[in-house]
């Protein structure tokens, strides 16, 4: 039976090794999901949502439980993402990418462009090798976000056509290039965060209708951008996710991202933006 969303946020921690100046600055205390309300989380996305997606803020791989968070997902049967900076990709060994509830790692390689050039190339050299030495059926999909002139995203774009794509080529996809079997490299620009100065010409994006998100703390947003919960509409630790989805507040905000209503002044300097379908 088909899902009423295609995806769920999960933050199981907003803790980051790394300070890109890309990325949005949050206001909230760092902090880790506790597993039992990981657990809860996941079981209650899981029934709403195709994919769970390990991300909205923070570095999954900084919570100290991850083996464990993945042992759940594949427990409840979840087909989940895992988002990373790739840095420390091998904190908890090879093991890891082995849990069946693991569909896919995306790798977030603008984040190597604020480390020195040694460890950069370290660390692009160990994304590579684990690219070649994947499981069976994982998917592994790099992501450039960038000016495409600029001589990092050409430098790293052009290591791994070298390193992964046969004969130096790779096979164009929708948004960027099929390296071998199960390896992307994906293509776009930075964006900006919501909640900035000024604003622009919108028709309408997706939060509530294809995703929505739960931070850390258990709160639920209606999407990956809402980094500080400025639209939260609930917290799963008092109230059942799909009452907090299905509730008055939820539909009312779902329609006013979407341009049916006027569109949240919150919303208006995101650069996350979609057409009405």
């Amino acid at each position: 039976m088909k899902k009423p969303f295609r995806r769920a946020f999960i933050e199981i921690t907003n803790t980051c090794n790394l300070a890109c100046g890309f990325c949005a600055a949050s206001s909230r205390a760092k902090a880790a999901m506790s597993l039992e309300t990981f657990e809860s989380a996941a079981a209650q996305a899981g029934g709403l949502a195709s994919v769970v997606f390990l991300h909205l803020l923070g570095e999954p791989f900084m919570h100290p439980r991850l083996p464990e968070i993945l042992g759940v997902c594949s427990r409840l049967g979840l087909k989940v993402n895992l988002v990373t900076n790739g840095v420390l990709l091998d904190k908890f060994g090879p093991g890891l990418f082995n849990e069946k509830c693991l569909g896919q790692v995306s790798i977030s390689l603008q984040a190597l462009g604020g480390l020195s050039p040694a460890l950069r190339a370290q660390t692009l050299g160990r994304l590579t090798d684990f690219a070649l030495g994947k499981p069976p059926g994982l998917i592994v999909s790099f992501r450039l976000r960038g000016d495409p002139e600029d001589s990092f995203i050409r430098e790293t774009k052009a290591s791994l056509l070298g390193s992964l794509a046969q004969a130096g080529q790779g096979e164009r996809v929708r948004d960027g290039l099929k390296l071998r079997e199960g390896v992307y490299l994906n293509f776009g620009s930075i964006f900006d965060w919501p909640g900035g100065e000024g604003g622009k010409e919108k028709k309408g994006c997706l939060g509530l209708r294809h995703h929505f998100g739960i931070l850390s703390d258990g709160r639920v947003v209606p999407c990956c951008a809402d980094f500080d919960g400025a639209l939260a509409l609930g917290n799963i630790k008092e109230r059942p996710l799909v009452e907090i989805l299905a509730s008055p507040e939820a539909l009312a905000l779902r329609d006013s991202i979407a341009g049916k209503t006027p569109m949240p002044p919150y919303c208006a300097s995101c650069g996350f933006t979609a057409p009405d379908r």
